[in-house]
């Protein structure tokens, strides 16, 4: 049956955007500030991905599996799986070898599950983090966090394993890349 009105379109233009759903397992407990600095980064990356990475056009609700209810139902679901413990602590510079997040590959097909080594990303970070307030290293973790996050959801969303020689998609992240969107490390890159 087709239906004509005056007036009216009922046709959509293009392809509908689709909104992600992140769904967050700490293996550690995380503090409130930790959970807000980690969420604003990742709506800051978003917005600025997008552009690149038109499968993240159309942005993410968050939500912590600590409090999610029985029973909901969710559309397009990615689960991210926060292993080790995310406290950024001041440290002398050490090489850290291993992958800082990844997901896996069934059959050709890169599955909804991320995977990110907050354990790794502190060792990274913590030779910069001499002076910083609990705030600050909170936003900053969060940024580094969430750069690694948005990595792998590109994989996800791309269904693709390709890795570029700039930017979120890099193959390899050491400081400078986990905080190439701080604003503060932008003025003074040695801080």
């Amino acid at each position: 049956m087709a239906s004509c009105a005056r007036n009216k379109s009922y046709a959509q233009d293009g392809k509908p955007e689709t909104q992600a759903t992140l769904v967050f397992f700490a293996e550690h407990k995380m503090r409130e500030d930790e959970w807000s600095a980690l969420f604003e980064a990742l709506h800051r990356g978003i917005r600025e991905e997008a552009a690149e990475t038109p499968e993240l056009a159309g942005g993410a609700q968050f939500m912590r599996g600590d409090r999610l209810a029985s029973g909901v139902e969710l559309s397009q679901p990615i689960s991210v799986y926060v292993h080790g413990s995310c406290l950024l602590l001041p440290i002398v510079g050490s090489p850290v070898s291993g992958a800082l997040g990844w997901v896996r590959r069934v059959h050709g097909r890169i599955e909804p599950f991320i995977h990110v080594d907050c354990e790794k990303i502190a060792l990274e970070l913590g030779p910069r983090t001499l002076g910083m307030n609990r705030e600050r290293k909170d936003e900053v973790m969060g940024e580094a966090i969430a750069r690694v996050i948005l990595h792998e959801w590109v994989h996800v969303a791309t269904q693709s394993a390709h890795h570029s020689k700039h930017g979120v998609e890099k193959a390899t992240f050491d400081a400078g890349d986990l905080l190439a969107d701080d604003a503060e490390v932008r003025r003074d890159p040695g801080s």
